[in-house]
């Protein structure tokens, strides 16, 4: 082969490789979505007016100040400074309590992040939750993987604006050093995924909510792979080819 053409093809190869994952939490990483929605629902009560499911899906992967709002605009109360704190309080209470118990991991995730931390691949958590209610969570994950498995945590009280703002995982990518485009953000919600998309990164959307609406800017996962819904019987390999397709 012409130097010239070994230049170029080394050149091609270099620009498409997988540098970082960039993994969600709640819904991706650990079964949780649930836990935030059985809280959601009890704010909901507590403001005044049971929540449907439709309104519910509008909270999944948003921020807490944004899922407070939301339902005091949805319950038709006034929502100050003060308000707002105390609502804050009372959803750091209840997710507390329920972050603390044994968490379950998404299908297949303790292998891929094994895998891939044995493999040395830079990975980081990037999530909306806040950074309290993140090391609860932690905490139970920490008791079936290795603590030493993410690169960095990053959360949504860390930077100026959460998802669906690309704020995190600019932040995310210049930390890892890479370029956004370098790094797979794998994203269950809407929120999530448009923000990584927004970003610049890659991003393969496994939705686990039935209401949950991909963006048409993102590839979901089982347009790649027919019939999957989430990463059971997959691993780095994958995730590196996955990564390729969406370049």
């Amino acid at each position: 082969m012409p130097s010239i053409l070994r230049g170029q093809r080394y050149s091609f190869m270099v620009n498409h490789i997988m540098k970082a994952i960039l993994w969600d939490m709640d819904g991706t990483i650990v079964n949780t979505e649930h836990l935030w929605g059985d809280a959601t629902y009890a704010l909901a009560e507590e403001m005044g007016k049971p929540l449907i499911p439709e309104v519910r899906a509008l909270t999944i992967g948003g921020t807490q100040e944004g899922t407070i709002s939301l339902l005091s605009n949805y319950a038709g109360i006034p929502l100050t400074d003060a308000s707002m704190q105390h609502w804050k309080g009372r959803i750091r209470s209840i997710m507390g309590e329920l972050l603390a118990g044994d968490i379950e991991f998404r299908p297949q995730i303790p292998e891929i992040l094994h895998e891939a931390h044995t493999e040395g691949l830079p990975m980081a958590l990037v999530t909306n939750t806040t950074r309290d209610l993140t090391d609860i969570a932690l905490a139970s994950m920490y008791r079936k993987i290795s603590e030493e498995t993410f690169t960095f945590t990053l959360c949504g009280d860390e930077v100026d604006t959460g998802k669906p703002a690309p704020d995190i995982y600019l932040e995310a990518a210049r930390r890892m050093r890479c370029k956004p485009d370098e790094c797979l953000v794998v994203e269950d919600s809407s929120t999530g995924m448009t923000a990584a998309f927004t970003a610049g990164c890659r991003v393969i959307g496994i939705p686990v909510e039935e209401e949950t609406v991909v963006p048409e800017e993102v590839t979901a996962l089982d347009m790649l792979r027919p019939g999957a819904a989430d990463l059971t019987g997959m691993g780095v390999k994958d995730l590196r080819n996955i990564y390729l397709q969406l370049g």
